[in-house]
């Protein structure tokens, strides 16, 4: 015999409001059931969930017994408890409808047997959505003009951080750990090591799990630790988290107490991204420069190859970095070049940057970071006024506009073009700080000169850039400052 399905539920806010508290709506329904004659129905209860989509627990399990044809009647006290998108609404409809299911709601007296109760669903699905949309611009409204103007919490702590009276704080025992995986990273650990050594140390994350490579991935990344504010930085679409234009971020540095120096954690950041490049030899010692070689005929990254030949009488053993492109088949024909004689020349070039020698004066040095992302964001701006005098010509095309007003319109963004190429050209221009590269070198040099290899091998990525190699010899090296 099929059931009756009371389906109840409450999202954080309403917990309190008048008529929505979960024993409210199960006596109601219970009343509707009996005045019409029916059993006592089976309740599902979602507690503590927003109607926003189908993701709740109690009612994936009510509309897998509907798919079973164990239910007769869906009943809810109003259309806003069982859906607020009119997507989800009229699908779910259907799959009623597909198993000999009714959809009533007991407030609104309409039910899903009847023509006239369908469209009278359909027209207050429409304004259920339409509620819940303008109640999500108003809220991100109000956390937009938190974020910009003050400096309190709207976030959940990270960790290495709490919230009193709205505000961050440090948690220092928390804090030790967060400068203990800073230290690790610059000591050439990648995330799946700093996570095993924290595991052994018994450190916990807050939710009191063990550490894995993602989540010190994530905290390792997170601008928090620095002292940095960034919301707005990502966004719900069809369902999957996806990242905003830079755009519209927004950033507040100093918006509260750091507890990694925003200079070191810019560091660490470019340390694992070079990391990231040699993938999963990164902490092998067989080859140094493993993610920092490019071939300059194709651009692809150089790796490791070992080669093994034996015979009769000897056995040899050959390491060589080969073009990525070669080994694929892609025929970039410029592909290989010795490990040892390679290595050694980076190393000797190193000790003349060490020494203070005259050579070093031309020393090419890589943007910093935050240049880098200044260029980029620059670049962005200049798209956007080609955007804008491109609807501005379009404009005029369709009589909008008069062909004064197109002039000048013309005029401005050409002067705001000017600027903005000025801007990028100053930043591209700007001298590196060699003396930072040799005071580096000179830093450096014991661990690169020293017979651990792995931490040989982090502190080339500490000092190196990345390399081109051009007809089996160095092109450029590009340094980091």
């Amino acid at each position: 015999m099929k059931q009756i399905a009371a389906y109840i539920r409450v999202s954080t806010d309403e917990q309190a409001d008048k008529g929505n508290s979960l024993a409210e709506q199960q006596e109601r329904l219970t009343a509707y059931c009996r005045a019409m004659g029916w059993n006592d129905p089976i309740i599902y209860v979602d507690d503590g969930y927003s109607a926003k989509d189908l993701r709740r627990p109690a009612i994936q399990r009510l509309l897998d017994d509907v798919k079973k044809n164990k239910v007769s009647v869906v009943l809810t006290s109003k259309l806003d408890r069982f859906c607020r998108n009119l997507l989800d609404l009229l699908q779910t409809i259907d799959l009623l409808e597909e198993h000999d299911c009714t959809y009533v709601s007991a407030t609104e007296s309409f039910d899903t047997s009847t023509a006239v109760g369908k469209m009278v669903l359909q027209l207050l699905g429409a304004f259920a959505e339409f509620e819940r949309e303008r109640i999500s611009e108003r809220v991100k409204d109000n956390m937009m003009s938190i974020a910009k103007n003050t400096d309190r919490a709207i976030t959940k702590p990270c960790y290495g951080y709490d919230v009193v009276d709205g505000r961050y704080v440090i948690n220092q025992a928390e804090a030790e750990y967060v400068r203990k995986m800073f230290d690790l990273a610059e000591q050439g650990h990648g995330h799946r090591m700093i996570a095993k050594i924290l595991n052994d140390l018994g450190a916990t994350t807050k939710q009191g799990k063990m550490w894995e490579q993602t989540n010190v991935k994530r905290l390792i990344s997170n601008e928090t630790v620095a002292g940095i504010m960034v919301y707005n930085k990502r966004k719900t679409k069809n369902g999957k988290i996806v990242m905003r234009d830079q755009e519209e971020w927004i950033v507040k540095e100093d918006n509260h107490p750091a507890i990694i120096p925003k200079e070191r954690f810019e560091k660490v950041k470019d340390i694992m991204r070079s990391r990231s490049r040699a993938n999963k030899h990164a902490d092998s010692e067989t080859y140094l420069l493993t993610g920092l070689l490019k071939c300059k005929h194709c651009g692809k990254n150089m790796k490791g190859s070992t080669s093994r030949h034996k015979t009769k009488y000897n056995e040899y053993t050959y390491y060589r970095y080969i073009c990525s492109s070669y080994v694929l088949g892609y025929g970039c024909k410029h592909h290989a070049v010795h490990r040892d004689d390679l290595e050694q020349v980076i190393i000797d070039q190193i000790k003349e940057i060490a020494s203070g020698s005259t050579k070093t004066l031309n020393l090419s040095v890589v943007s910093t970071p935050s240049a880098a992302d200044e260029i980029s964001e620059l670049k962005a701006q200049l798209s956007r006024a080609d955007k804008r005098m491109q609807k501005q010509i379009e404009a005029y095309e369709l009589d909008l506009i008069s062909a004064e007003d197109l002039k000048a319109a013309r005029e401005r963004v050409e002067t705001e073009r000017s600027a903005i190429k000025e801007q990028i050209k100053a930043l591209e221009s700007r001298k590196s700080d060699v003396g930072a590269v040799k005071q580096n070198a000179l830093q450096l040099l014991p661990e690169i000169t020293g017979l651990d290899r792995v931490k040989s091998k982090a502190a080339l990525r500490h000092l190196i850039h990345d390399i081109e190699i051009e007809n089996s010899s160095i092109a450029t090296i590009t340094w980091k400052a």
